[in-house]
């Protein structure tokens, strides 16, 4: 007869099998992600309507059905609550609070139903699965602005979670405060994204000038928020004369989340230069601008109350952006690392953990993975199309024993690169060029919308380098990186070492077996390709230097992939294809398709980039200095020597500048405009600059300027 424990331990064990089994069936099966047909009108008329209605006559409200018609795409595209739909709930309640007095009750009553059935946070599931996107960093603050300002104008009224308005003004400024106190303890984890910092300021703006006089006390620590976006924007903005003899102001640096468009050039895509004009009064453009997010903030830059205005950058930061400096230099610390989270408490159920968590895109690391799973699956999220995936892992035995962590931890997937960590930004900028680095950056880890490194030499011409995260067939070839570099920067000259991926990591698709840099030749007014057999280009954009030098460990080959034998025309016209629209026209303008600059060869590869101007001398002279640098590569260190200084870089190790360790780990600001160093968490922040003065106290909600 058997031993009745082994029958006893055989049927545990198989019942073990075949509940998790099961479980993983069920999710297979039923778990099924929510993808809603957009609209195909998008906002509909909603923008222009909104752009117009401080010219428009009352007479235009009296036409209750035309009024509905222009809001139909939008009350649908809400309805349906399809992603980005905040950013139509955005503008849609602006547009009720600028015009419910002369809205027909028709078209108010379409309005509220709408946004009374709208879904405003995770953790407000009232049976419809969804996918819309509300954890990262601006959709937080979009959600909950539209929720408070919501509730507070129908306070009565039941929402979809069958919650009153009333209700849900308390969940919204809980999150708002959580917001408010995050951004001004810790930055931005999008940190000094052109293309996402408008989808903060608009609901900021509409905060600040539609919160109800009882909440003043908020009102003013989102004054101080927008202080701190608009010292962001001050300070990291490179300086330039346009061809009409307009002064504008590129906010182009390295970033926590950026595009191809957003990083190639201030033309294609600083999505930030109208509120800059209009902040600085600097031409007629921004005003004929309909951009949804812009006109919320402009119509509340532009409001008074008594005469004075609600809001306005102050004096200082004005004159931050107009440094006539020969050289600046701006290190800052952005954000905060896996371990700096788990060390802070910010690692829970609460909203200001969850907040903090998934707002630097932080769920399947170590450190937060359980926790992740265990805030999904509370409410009810598998369904979303972002967070699907998460069911393939949603398993009992895993759930019940923490252990996620653990099998993250050992297998680190691909999706780890999501997250935003801790950036310490050194930017450098002259009358010539800006050069802008998160330091010492993770290298090695996945990434996904980072940008480590960019230098801007024009308003249509900045230069990057990355080993691409996909090939160019796959799209993403220009967002982000495979594995990051080590990224280290002084003055005017960056040095990256990329190791190239030996294998495929776990959830990753494919790898590409090299590196590139963006060098759109026909964007330059001259381009010296002589030396490409020795790893050197050189670029002349006006009175402006650049030059690339690319090493390897191997035997590493420099070409644009345009020149490559054995790419058909049909791949080029691909590769061009994944490009955005915008950046392409502006190459294809140029009448010189050359900018995809390849270096393949070896394991791994360093970038040098060093910038110069006329104020070097000529750029032969340029040339032949470069040339004569002292550099070598052995072992993953890089040595060079240029401007009287010696560069020493070990991959992952240390930067050494004349043989001293630089210390890259920045107080929250370093720069002139502060004394000495503002530390992390420092209650209170003060800028001074050519005779202004800018305090911020956070904890008691003042500002002085």
């Amino acid at each position: 007869m058997k031993n009745p424990w082994t029958i006893v331990a055989l049927v545990l064990v198989v019942a073990l099998v075949g509940s998790v089994l099961l479980q993983f069936g069920y999710n297979m099966i039923f778990v099924t992600p929510v993808a809603y047909e957009t609209t195909k009108g998008g906002d509909g008329k909603l923008t222009e309507m909104l752009y117009l209605s401080d010219t428009l006559e009352d007479a235009y409200f009296e036409d209750a059905d035309t009024v509905s018609q222009n809001l139909e795409g939008a009350l649908e595209r809400i309805d349906i609550r399809e992603d980005c739909a905040d950013f139509t709930a955005c503008g849609l309640i602006r547009f009720y609070l600028e015009n419910e007095h002369r809205l027909a009750e028709e078209n108010k009553a379409e309005i509220k139903r709408c946004l009374t059935g709208f879904k405003y946070w995770m953790d407000q599931y009232d049976g419809r699965a969804d996918s819309m996107c509300h954890w990262s960093e601006n959709h937080q603050i979009l959600f909950a602005v539209t929720e408070y300002l919501a509730g507070k104008e129908w306070p009565d009224a039941s929402f979809a979670d069958g919650k009153t308005g009333e209700e849900h003004v308390g969940f919204a400024k809980e999150r708002i405060n959580a917001w408010m106190e995050q951004r001004f303890y810790y930055g931005f984890n999008e940190y000094y994204s052109n293309n996402y910092y408008p989808e903060n300021i608009a609901p900021m703006a509409n905060f600040i000038q539609f919160a109800r006089a009882e909440d003043s006390a908020m009102v003013e620590r989102m004054k101080i928020v927008m202080d701190i976006i608009w010292i962001d924007i001050a300070t990291q903005s490179y300086k330039y004369v346009d061809e009409s003899g307009n002064t504008q102001y590129a906010f182009m640096s390295a970033s926590g989340r950026m595009y191809m468009d957003n990083k190639s050039s201030d033309d294609t895509g600083n999505r930030l230069r109208h509120y800059i004009n209009l902040v600085l009064q600097n031409g007629e453009e921004y005003k004929t601008v309909d951009n949804r997010f812009f006109v919320c903030f402009k119509r509340m830059y532009e409001s008074t109350v008594n005469g004075e205005p609600i809001y306005e950058v102050p004096d200082v930061i004005k004159e931050i952006f107009n440094d006539e400096s020969e050289k600046q230099i701006v290190k800052s610390s952005n954000g905060l690392t896996l371990s700096e989270l788990v060390e802070y408490g910010l690692v829970g159920q609460d909203v200001n953990q969850i907040m903090m968590q998934m707002g630097m895109e932080a769920f399947t690391n170590k450190e937060v993975i359980d926790n992740s799973i265990t805030y999904l699956r509370k409410n009810k999220l598998f369904n979303n199309e972002f967070l699907n995936d998460f069911k393939l892992v949603n398993l009992w035995p895993l759930t019940l024993t923490n252990t996620l962590g653990f099998v993250s931890g050992l297998i680190n997937p691909s999706t780890n690169g999501k997250t935003i960590q801790r950036a310490n930004v050194y930017t450098y900028q002259t009358p010539y060029y800006s050069m802008s680095t998160s330091q010492q950056y993770f290298a090695g880890d996945y990434a996904d919308q980072h940008q480590v490194n960019i230098s801007t030499l024009a308003s249509n011409l900045s230069i990057y380098t990355a080993q691409p995260m996909r090939n160019s067939s796959r799209g993403q070839y220009w967002v982000g990186y495979g594995r990051l570099p080590y990224s280290v920067q002084d003055e005017n000259i960056n040095i990256s070492i990329y190791t190239i991926p030996e294998k495929i990591g776990m959830l990753e698709p494919h790898i590409v077996k090299y590196t590139h840099a963006y060098f759109p030749v026909g964007l330059f007014d001259e381009v010296i390709t002589d030396y490409l057999d020795q790893g050197f280009i050189f670029g002349r954009k006006g009175d402006t230097y650049i030059m690339l030098h690319a090493i390897s460990d191997g035997n590493g080959k420099l070409m644009f992939k345009n020149d490559m034998s054995g790419v058909s025309a049909e791949d080029l016209e691909s590769d061009r294809s994944k490009i955005k629209d915008n950046v392409r026209e502006m190459i294809e303008s140029s009448g010189d398709l050359r900018y995809d600059l390849i270096f393949e060869g070896g394991s791994t590869h360093a970038w040098i980039t060093e910038l110069g101007s006329i104020e070097d001398g000529s750029f032969n002279d340029f040339i032949n200095k470069m040339l004569e640098n002292e550099f070598n590569f052995d072992n993953m260190l890089v040595n060079y020597e240029s401007n009287g200084k010696t560069y020493s870089v070990k991959y992952d190790e240390y930067f050494k500048l004349n043989g001293e360790i630089v210390d890259t780990n920045y107080a929250r600001y370093e720069n002139d405009y502060v004394d000495g160093k503002v530390e992390r968490g420092a209650d209170v922040i003060e800028f001074s600059f050519n005779g202004k003065t800018l305090i911020l106290n956070y904890n008691e909600g003042k500002r002085e300027n």
